[in-house]
């Protein structure tokens, strides 16, 4: 003690102090440290868990991109494919009506035909009448009488047999 006390060191202050010290320390360990070692525990846990979470919802978004990226292409491929069948079918229309257009030009083209020739037989046939008539009258007058019907029968098949 006599070292102490040559240092100018109170021994009973130095146990007082060492004392408190003691039950500082204990005091402090007993409700703050514990406690704020929990606390520090728990907000690393937290954190832990924070960044846990945050690579699993990087993950996710990842695997969500990707799916996605996934359903575009096959959205897009299946896009290509409907235009692919609607060029198809398009096309197929597309004969379709050019060729129901010509089968039906043809069956115009074939009842004008049929037509002309009926219109051409019937002016050949009311050609006839006329010349038939204009001969007889033509006859008549020439003859300056009326023909009976045998005259006229012989007239006619002169006219036509000359042709």
């Amino acid at each position: 003690m006599e070292l102490f006390s040559n240092l100018g060191i109170n021994g009973k202050l130095l146990l007082a102090q060492a004392i408190n010290f003691l039950l500082v320390v204990f005091v402090l360990n007993k409700f703050v440290f514990k406690k704020l070692f929990k606390f520090l525990g728990d907000r690393k846990r937290k954190i832990e868990e924070g960044i846990e979470l945050t690579q699993k919802a990087k993950e996710e978004m990842t695997r969500i991109n990707e799916a996605r990226k996934r359903e575009i292409e096959k959205a897009k491929q299946q896009g290509e494919i409907l235009l692919s069948e609607a060029k198809t079918l398009a096309q197929n229309k597309t004969r379709e009506m050019l060729l129901s257009a010509k089968s039906q030009e043809e069956k115009i083209l074939l009842k004008a035909e049929e037509q002309a020739q009926k219109q051409k037989q019937e002016a050949v046939i009311e050609a006839k009448e006329e010349i038939k008539e204009r001969a007889i009258l033509f006859a008549e007058k020439i003859l300056g009488r009326a023909l009976g019907k045998t005259d006229e029968e012989k007239i006619l098949k002169e006219i036509f047999n000359a042709k």
